[in-house]
C-alpha cells in the first residue's frame, strides 16, 4: 500500500472508504493502514460524512450514528469539508456526465480541489477516474 501513497499524504475519503472501516468490510483495512499513516491528513465532505451517518443510523440505530458523528469530529486526522458554491457546481458537472451518484460527485469534486487521491471501493467512481486520482479497495 505504501506505493500508492502520495507524496503530500492527503487524500480524500469517500462514504465507502469509511464505513468500510468503521465496519470492518472488505477494504476496511486498507483504509485503517492509510489513516495510521504519521501525518497524513484526511478530508471528507460533509454529503458523504452525512451519508455515513444515515447509513450507521438505519442499520444501527442513533446512538451508534452519534458515536460516529463525535469520533469524526475528534478526529485528529479527518476533516470534515462544508460544501462551497464552487465544489457544487464542480459536483454537478460531473454528475451530468451520468452514471454516479451526486452524493459521490461531492467526494470527487473534493478530491479534484485538494488535488489528492480519492480511496473507495465503488466502482461509480470509474466514471470520473479520467478527473480524479483513485486509490481502489478492492
Amino acid at each position: 500500500m505504501k506505493s500508492e501513497k502520495s507524496k503530500n499524504e492527503v487524500y480524500v475519503l469517500d462514504a465507502y472508504a469509511l464505513l468500510a472501516f468503521l465496519e470492518a468490510e472488505e477494504g476496511g483495512q486498507i483504509v485503517k493502514e492509510f489513516l495510521q499513516t504519521p501525518g497524513a491528513q484526511f478530508f471528507i465532505s460533509v454529503v458523504n460524512a452525512g451519508e455515513v451517518y444515515y447509513i450507521v443510523y438505519r442499520e444501527r440505530g442513533i446512538e451508534v450514528a452519534q458515536l460516529v458523528e463525535n469520533e469524526l469530529h475528534q478526529s485528529n486526522n479527518i476533516r470534515i469539508i462544508d460544501v462551497t458554491w464552487e465544489r457544487a457546481k464542480i459536483a454537478s458537472e460531473l454528475k451530468a456526465r451520468g452514471g454516479i451518484s451526486y452524493a459521490d460527485c461531492f467526494a470527487a469534486a473534493l478530491a479534484i480541489e485538494k488535488d489528492a487521491p480519492l480511496i473507495t471501493g465503488d466502482k461509480e467512481f470509474s466514471i470520473v477516474a479520467d478527473k480524479v486520482q483513485v486509490i481502489w479497495l478492492k
